[in-house]
């Protein structure tokens, strides 16, 4: 059994001190391909470095949480210079990436929601430019994410990343042409409207990740989150469906590969 973890942040602590010796245990563990995608101008070119290593695909974006702070008391379009340096970069490493995130919308910070919806809004239309599907970012604004691509008129498609929402959030997503993002939080018992949502979704609209370092599972011991917890998450996803486990291997892979436009 191989494992495809769609969404980890493998540059940063506690990865980046030792990212050979992590690499050497996930091969280990059959851990076999992983998508790193960047979240801000500061890790913009320490991910697109990784792209040379054989088990890792890399993705620019800016992260909604993690736009400029030294542009808050100014007008939204002063992210913009970063941004088009963004889209040059992306141009540019075209053949090195296989998408454009991890960009998004955060609702846990609406002081900061004009700045991310320019922001989010600017990245649809660069990512539909360059062709290029989306890794994104959606905590509590489901419902206002899916209508600005709608409305931009994405058709890239990509990942709903760390998908947490009802059957019906979920669906717009996938009638958009998106992959559904299943990770730690399916562990949790407070999460039964997730679950929920996972054990109805067609099985072509599901793909697993970790978040790692973050998004820890239910009752972890590690101090940190790990794509070797897939196996964890996978078992859980396993529970929820009606499908064989070997089915749902062999789904979740091709699901990872044509969301990603990956030739493996």
């Amino acid at each position: 059994m191989a494992w495809f973890d769609t969404h980890c942040h493998l540059d940063f602590p506690p990865f980046n001190d030792d990212l050979s010796g992590h690499l050497a245990s996930f091969g280990k563990a059959n851990v076999a391909h992983c998508v790193v995608p960047a979240v801000s101008p500061d890790n913009w070119q320490t991910v697109l470095d990784l792209a040379k290593l054989p088990s890792i695909s890399v993705a620019l974006g800016y992260h909604p949480c993690f736009l400029n702070s030294q542009a808050l008391g100014q007008a939204v379009q002063a992210l913009e210079p970063e941004l088009e340096h963004l889209y040059e970069l992306l141009k540019q490493a075209r053949g090195q990436v296989c998408a454009w995130g991890e960009c998004g919308l955060d609702g846990r910070f609406p002081e900061t929601m004009a700045r991310q919806q320019f922001a989010f809004s600017w990245q649809i239309a660069a990512a539909q430019q360059l062709s290029l599907p989306l890794l994104i970012h959606s905590v509590r604004v489901h419902d206002q994410l899916a209508q600005l691509l709608k409305q931009q008129q994405f058709t890239q498609g990509g990942i709903i990343h760390g998908f947490s929402g009802s059957y019906v959030q979920a669906s717009r997503f996938v009638d958009l042409g998106f992959k559904i993002g299943v990770g730690g939080t399916i562990t949790w018992p407070r999460s039964e409207k997730t679950r929920k949502a996972l054990k109805r979704l067609p099985l072509d609209a599901l793909v697993l990740e970790t978040d790692a370092p973050d998004m820890p599972l239910y009752q972890m011991t590690q101090p940190y989150n790990t794509p070797l917890n897939l196996a964890i998450i996978f078992q859980q996803l396993v529970a929820l469906r009606s499908e064989s486990s070997e089915q749902l291997e062999s789904a979740l892979w091709q699901n990872s590969v044509q969301a990603l436009n990956l030739s493996m």
